[in-house]
């Protein structure tokens, strides 16, 4: 969303900006008097003064959604929406202040993010994998109660583990619950132990705006334990968990080429005739009733 400032107009309720742009919080506040949103703009530091408020007409923000087919904000109610503020200039209209919905960390939390890969590289725990040969079982960490991007992908996950290719173990988590998402993460590493799953699927994106849950010491600490590759279903702003992923996108149809990769090169490599061959010796040696016949793997 694109909002014209005049030039030289200088409200005392606007916040300063720079190039590089500043973060703000919107918190909606209840108005009883007309319909519409009354919204307070403010800094990210709650001591400070608050830099005004806004009024948006209902109908307004339905019929924008509705005519860019905007997704629903996963905030929850009542908590701030992190905003970025930003000028931009135009040749012809000139500066204008762009304001978008923010899942940046703020300055003070990239560096957080940097020091703790800083601290895991140095205890040697911080250990990208790479891409696995083969994806006969895959655990899936996802959101409690589904999400847009896991649902987007789910569908080809599924058709495969019901075609007995690619078999799916799902976890799902609070993923504003940092001990549930580690806890899910456990859960995935033992399946990894006993289970010799190939590959492990976060579903980050899916987690709502400005959640640092994936940032958290204990959530990091358990993805670099997990023991198998992790392949991350991202949102727009990486977290320390995606630069762990050995392939990492906020697209599901990438994922699931990343995924069909995997499946190609595990085709390519396959012996045919040494497979036809055991094929026969097994079905020739078998009797009608072996219950083996069905097994999925």
């Amino acid at each position: 969303m694109s909002i014209i400032v005049p030039v030289g107009a200088q409200d005392p309720a606007r916040p300063p900006s720079s190039t590089e742009g500043r973060v703000a919080l919107l918190r909606i506040l209840p108005d009883r008097a007309k319909p519409g949103l009354r919204i307070l703009l403010s800094g990210v530091d709650p001591g400070a003064p608050s830099w005004g408020h806004i009024f948006l007409r209902e109908d307004w923000l339905t019929s924008l959604g509705c005519l860019l087919d905007l997704a629903p904000i996963n905030n929850r109610p009542g908590e701030p929406i992190p905003i970025r503020l930003e000028i931009d200039y135009d040749a012809r209209l000139g500066p204008r202040l762009v304001v978008s919905v923010s899942d940046w960390p703020t300055p003070a939390q990239a560096a957080a993010d940097a020091q703790l890969q800083q601290e895991l590289e140095h205890q040697s725990l911080w250990r990208r994998g790479s891409m696995p040969n083969k994806l006969r079982q895959l655990v899936a960490v996802v959101p409690q109660g589904g999400g847009v991007r896991w649902e987007a992908l789910a569908p080809g996950l599924m058709t495969r583990h019901q075609s007995r290719i690619t078999h799916l173990s799902a976890y799902e988590a609070d993923f504003d619950d940092p001990d549930a998402v580690q806890t899910a993460l456990r859960d995935a590493a033992e399946y990894v132990t006993w289970a010799g799953a190939d590959a492990v699927l976060i579903v980050t994106g899916d987690r709502r705006i400005g959640s640092r849950t994936f940032s958290d010491r204990r959530v990091v600490e358990t993805a670099c334990a997990i023991g198998a590759p992790l392949l991350t279903l991202a949102g727009p702003v990486p977290t320390p968990i995606d630069r762990l992923a050995w392939r990492s996108s906020p697209i599901p149809g990438v994922v699931e080429s990343a995924i069909m990769e995997i499946l190609r090169g595990e085709l390519e490599r396959a012996d045919r005739p040494r497979l036809n061959r055991i094929a026969a010796a097994i079905v020739q040696g078998r009797p009608d009733d072996d219950a083996t016949a069905d097994a999925p793997f």
